[in-house]
C-alpha cells in the first residue's frame, strides 16, 4: 500500500487496511491474511465462559476510565477549595491585625474614654471633634468586626467544602482501585482458562482457537529490531498522536466479521516504514514479535495507563527504555494478522490485552486532536 496522505479525521472505508482480528480482550484470533484487498478476515469465537470474562474486563476498564475522569474533576474541585481556604485564612489574619491596630489606636487616643472625660473638655469644638472621631472609630471597628465574622463563616464553609470534595475524591479513587482489581481478576481468570483450553486442545491435537495459543505462534514477518536513530528528540508536547499524516480507519469497539467480538484499539492507516512515536513519556515494559499483533510494544505512562503499538515493521526500542512524548520507537508495518499496512494503537488500564479503552477521546482529553 502506498503512503496514506493527510486528512486525519476522515474515516477510511471498511475495506481499507483492516486491523488484526481482535477479541473482546484486545488480542486477535488466528486467521490468515485475506486473499484479496478488502476481504474480511475470518474469526473463531472464544468459548462462551472465556468471552464472558473478557467482556467483564472490558466493562470494568470502562468503569475505571469513568472513575478516573470523575477523579480528575474532583481533584480540580479540591484544588479550588484549597485555594479558597488559603485565601480565607490569609484574609482573616489580615483582619485580625487590623482589629488589633484599631483597638490600640483607639485606646491611645482615648476615643473610648468615659463620658465624664469628654464633658470636661475645655472647648465645645474640641468636644464635637472627639465625639465625631469616636463615632467614626466605633463605626470602622464595627465594620471590621462584621467583616471578620463574615470571613470566619466563609472560611468554615470553605473548609467543610474541601472536606466534602476530599471525601468524594477518595471515593472515586476507591472506585478506580476496585475497577482495576476487577480488570486484573477477570483477565487472570481468562488467561488461566485459555491455558486450560489450550492444553485440552493439544491433547486432542486440535488447531488453536484462542489468543493465548496464537501468542505462541510466530507472526508474519518475524521479529525485526534496528537501532534507534542517533538523535530521537521528543516533540516537546506532553502527549502526541502516535503517527503523522494518517487516516483513521477501524475504531475502538468496531464490530463485524473481521473480529470475533469487537475491536480493542484505534487503527491509523499509514504506509509501511512510517515513524511511530511514543504518545507520551514513559517506560517501555514489553516488546514482542510474532502472534496476531506481529511486532509490537507496550509503554507504561506515569499516569497509570499503558499504550500499545502493533503490526510494526521494525522495533527501535527495548524493554526498560525511557522514552519521551513524540520520540521515535519503531516503524509501521503489516506484521501479524493484518490485511494492510497500518498502526494498531491501544490505551489500556493494565499492560495486558483485554483492558483497553477508547483511545480517541483519551487522546483528545489530553490535547491531541485526532
Amino acid at each position: 500500500m502506498t503512503q496514506v496522505a493527510r486528512k486525519r479525521r476522515a474515516a477510511a472505508p471498511l475495506a481499507a487496511l483492516l486491523c488484526a482480528v481482535v477479541l473482546a480482550g484486545g488480542a486477535p484470533q488466528a486467521v490468515g491474511n485475506a486473499p484479496a484487498k478488502g476481504a474480511a478476515e475470518a474469526a473463531q469465537p472464544l468459548p462462551a465462559r472465556i468471552a464472558s470474562l473478557y467482556r467483564e474486563a472490558a466493562a470494568a476498564s470502562a468503569r475505571y476510565e469513568a472513575a478516573n475522569r470523575r477523579a480528575a474533576a474532583q481533584r480540580a474541585a479540591v484544588a479550588r477549595a484549597g485555594r479558597a481556604v488559603a485565601r480565607g485564612e490569609d484574609r482573616l489574619r489580615r483582619l485580625h491585625r487590623q482589629l488589633g491596630a484599631v483597638a490600640r489606636s483607639q485606646y491611645q487616643q482615648g476615643s473610648w474614654a468615659p463620658t465624664t472625660r469628654l464633658l470636661m473638655t475645655g472647648s465645645p469644638d474640641t468636644l464635637l471633634d472627639k465625639l465625631r472621631s469616636q463615632r467614626q472609630g466605633d463605626h470602622a471597628f464595627r465594620r471590621l468586626l462584621y467583616t471578620t465574622k463574615v470571613t470566619q463563616r466563609r472560611l468554615v464553609r470553605d473548609r467543610a467544602d474541601r472536606r466534602t470534595q476530599l471525601g468524594r475524591l477518595n471515593a472515586e479513587a476507591e472506585r478506580q482501585r476496585r475497577a482495576k482489581r476487577a480488570v486484573e481478576q477477570r483477565l487472570a481468570k481468562a488467561r488461566e482458562r485459555l491455558r486450560e483450553a489450550r492444553k485440552e486442545r493439544a491433547a486432542r491435537a486440535a488447531g488453536p482457537i484462542s489468543r493465548a495459543a496464537l501468542g505462541a505462534e510466530p507472526g508474519s514477518g518475524g521479529c525485526s529490531y534496528s537501532p534507534p536513530p542517533a538523535h530521537r528528540a521528543g516533540s516537546g508536547a506532553a502527549w502526541v498522536a502516535p503517527v503523522k499524516d494518517y487516516t483513521l480507519s477501524a475504531g475502538f469497539a468496531s464490530s463485524g466479521k473481521r473480529w470475533a467480538n469487537s475491536h480493542t484499539g484505534q487503527d491509523f492507516a499509514v504506509g509501511i516504514g512510517t515513524p511511530v512515536r511514543a504518545a507520551g513519556a514513559g517506560t517501555v515494559v514489553r516488546t514482542r514479535c510474532g502472534g496476531p499483533f506481529g511486532n509490537h510494544l507496550v509503554i507504561r505512562h506515569p499516569n497509570g495507563y499503558y499504550t500499545q503499538y502493533a503490526h510494526l515493521s521494525r522495533l527501535q526500542t527495548r524493554p526498560g527504555d525511557q522514552v519521551r512524548a513524540g520520540e521515535r520507537i519503531g516503524l509501521s508495518g503489516n506484521t501479524g494478522n493484518s490485511t494492510g499496512p497500518h498502526l494498531h494503537f491501544e490505551v489500556r488500564v493494565t499492560p495486558e490485552d483485554g483492558s483497553g479503552i477508547d483511545p480517541v477521546p483519551w487522546l483528545r482529553s489530553r490535547g491531541v486532536d485526532v
